[in-house]
């Protein structure tokens, strides 16, 4: 089996590059070029005018595997990215053996909250002819949208350890092995510990984001609840 030579990934965040889903294109890109394989990396959010859509769409079709790295947004693919795979089925043409992989990442401790849209990109490879080569799901990824996997130490160990096996095999042409997928999935933490900081330090943070003191007193007001 031949060696893959080209990948083309695609930041599906509406916040490009100041984004956790850049930070972990970017380590992507770093192991595929390691591994002597041309990379491009492109930001969906600079491609949403017709015309950059349509040259965006016409290069997608170009490289042998296709990335596509996003957030969840409320249980599913961010509208950028939705608009790029409709734009993608409308123009569809031979597959040529194109291969797609998918990460996803979200606010959850979970990572599992990411699997509905995992199974959106399978879907959408289905439609399209392409071979799935599998999806990786993140929790807490916000934890890097100021830092990057090196950066992120113990925290992320697993989750390069996962990257790093996933890269290996597709380098040559194969789908990611399930244990790849399963190490780079698992939580940073354990959810316990998770689920804490998410309880106290979120709570904090939302409240330093409330500058208005008067806001700040409304904050425990429930207008709706049900008596």
């Amino acid at each position: 089996m031949s060696n893959l030579k080209n990948v083309l990934i695609l930041v599906g965040s509406p916040k490009g590059k100041n984004s956790a889903s850049n930070n972990f294109a970017l380590y992507l890109e770093d192991k595929f070029q390691e591994k002597g394989i041309e990379t491009e990396k492109a930001y969906l959010v600079e491609h949403q005018k017709p015309k950059r859509l349509k040259k965006l769409v016409e290069k997608a079709f170009i490289p042998e595997l296709l990335v596509i790295v996003a957030p969840l947004y409320i249980d599913s693919i961010p509208a950028i990215t939705i608009n790029f795979m409709e734009e993608c089925y409308k123009s569809k043409e031979d597959s040529h053996n194109q291969k797609l992989m998918a990460v996803f990442n979200s606010g959850f401790p979970e990572p599992n909250h990411n699997d509905l849209a995992i199974r959106m990109c399978k879907n959408f490879a289905s439609k399209m002819d392409m071979e799935w080569m599998g999806g990786i799901t993140i929790g807490m990824g916000a934890a890097f949208e100021r830092s990057s996997l090196i950066d992120a130490g113990g925290m992320a160990r697993n989750l390069r350890k996962g990257l790093d096996a996933a890269v290996e095999s597709l380098s040559h042409n194969k789908p990611m092995p399930s244990e790849a997928v399963l190490t780079a999935s698992k939580p940073l933490l354990p959810l316990f510990l998770s689920k804490f900081f998410m309880c106290y330090f979120g709570e904090w943070l939302w409240k330093r984001k409330v500058k208005d003191k008067a806001v700040r007193k409304k904050m425990r007001y429930r207008p709706y609840k049900f008596q």
